[in-house]
This record gives structure tokens, sequence and C-alpha cells, in this order.
């Protein structure tokens, strides 16, 4: 099952996408409203409210409201730490969280800020909660609604004297396309030894191609990472990590106009064009 977010001329309002048919039916409510009895019926269970929409009349938006939790993880993929010089696996997790501001969706164009020029794309898996967690659940993974695409672009040359300015790298507005939709666990397949293809194209060059089999830290592990920390709600999504392939390996940072594909093979391709250094809007 795909679940889309798309905006009419009226709202924005939560979906069932019929890709053969190129059609989106409207569920009743917000997600918290619906995703926790979606999980507990075997993904059954959804409140329809009215009759399939065309989608050539409406247009998707990210699949996160705006109450949504961003968190991430990162140095999740060996190929990609050994590009960058590591020799050894790292011991803990890395973990960052990103701003709702941060946020764009499907086509919509990625905000190129001035205080960068080293602008740089990261393929992601993300994990989309469906049911509530806090520190006191037993485990995270029973509710997991689904997987969808994330591009963490990150600005590679905001440092500083003590190491990376994460905030200055990671949250900037407008760069972070999620989308461009939903697909549900029991569409993927579980968390657990979860084998599928992540990859990223820059003008329809391939720059990034690896499984997310070959996690440093598999989706289970960060799900407990964060469920010991961090209460979180139905529609709260997770970045997993890139692998090996980014600009900072090479000096290939984004320009102006670049279209960028970023893929999970069997969740859905998620496109955006880089907007002009420095533009406002």
């Amino acid at each position: 099952m795909k679940l889309a977010r798309f905006r009419t001329a009226t709202a924005v309002s939560w979906g069932v996408l019929d890709v053969t048919a190129s059609t989106v039916t409207p569920i009743r409510g917000p997600i918290a409203a619906w995703a926790p009895a979606l999980i507990a019926s075997g993904f059954t269970d959804l409140p329809l409210a009215g009759d399939p929409l065309p989608l050539a009349d409406v247009r998707l938006v990210e699949p996160l409201e705006d109450t949504g939790k961003v968190l991430g993880t990162g140095a999740n993929y060996w190929a990609h730490l050994e590009r960058l010089g590591r020799t050894e696996r790292p011991k803990h997790l890395a973990s960052f969280i990103k701003p709702r501001t941060a946020v764009i969706g499907p086509e919509d164009e990625v905000r190129y800020p001035l205080l960068t020029e080293q602008l740089d794309y990261e393929v992601e898996l993300l994990l989309v909660m469906g049911a509530p967690v806090t520190p006191l659940s037993d485990d995270a993974v029973p509710a997991l609604l689904g997987y969808t695409v994330g591009n963490d672009v990150s600005a590679r040359d905001m440092r500083n004297d003590h190491g990376p300015d994460l905030v200055s790298m990671k949250a900037n507005d407008a760069t972070t396309p999620i989308g461009p939709w939903i697909t549900t666990v029991d569409e993927v397949g579980a968390p657990a030894g979860l084998d599928v293809v992540i990859r990223c194209s820059v003008n329809g060059e391939l720059r990034q191609e690896d499984s997310t089999k070959n996690m440093l830290w598999d989706l289970p592990e960060i799900l407990e990472f964060f469920r010991k920390r961090i209460s979180l709600a139905p529609g709260d999504v997770i970045f997993t990590g890139t692998t090996c392939g980014v600009g900072m390996e090479d000096g290939r940072f984004l320009q102006a106009g670049d279209l960028v594909e970023t893929e999970v093979v069997g969740v859905g391709v998620l496109r955006n064009t880089v907007g002009v250094r420095g533009a406002r809007g």
C-alpha cells in the first residue's frame, strides 16, 4: 500500500495512492487518527473519505505533517566511511534532529543556501512511524508504518574548530526532500534484515548505489536507539544513513539546475531540482 499526502485547491490530506490508475483516494483525518489502527489490523483497516481523485488534479507533497519530527543517523555504511579515510568502524551511532522547516516534497526545488559552496546529496531510506512509542515501550519495531525516500542534502563546508556544525550543515530551510509517498511495511518487508537497494543519480548519472543489508547498524537497532531517548509519534520519520558516492568524496558538489533523483527500490523515486545559490523564496 502506498500512502501519499496531497494538496488540492482547498486542503492538504492523506490518501491511498494507486500508481497504475493514477489516482489517490482520500483518507479521513490526520495520520495519528488512522495509522495505529492500520498497523493493528494487518494493513486492512483504513477510513477512506471519498472517491478516487485523478493525480493530475492534485499535487503530492512531503509525507510529513507539520507536527512531525525528523530524526537522523549518520556514518552507517562502511563503504561511505572507507572512502572518507576511516579505518575503524565507529563504536557509537551518530544521530541528529532536523527542523520541520528543512523538509520539502517531491518535485520541489532544493534551496541552495548562500552560506555554503559545497551542497551535497545523500540518498537514504527513511523509517516512518505509525503508532506511539516512548522510552517505556518494549519495542519500536511493531510501531513501524512503512518506508519513504529521503535526500539528506548537506552543506559540507560548515565546520568549526570542534568539528561539523550540524545545524548549519543539515538544518537549512527547504533543503531536505522527502517522498514521494510512504510504502507500507507489508509491501516492502520487515525491518530486520531488510535488503533493498538505495541509489542516487545527478543529471542521469548514477552516483550512489548500495543495499540496506550493508548498514553498520540495522533498522531495528536504529529504532531501539531512538526509542530509548525520544518519544515517537505517528508520522515521525527517521533517516537511516547514506552510502558512498557523495560529492564530498571527489568534489563534485551540486550545482544550480541539477536534477537529483533518489530511489529506494520497491519504495519510490524522489526527484528534485537544485535552485540558484542564494536565491530568495
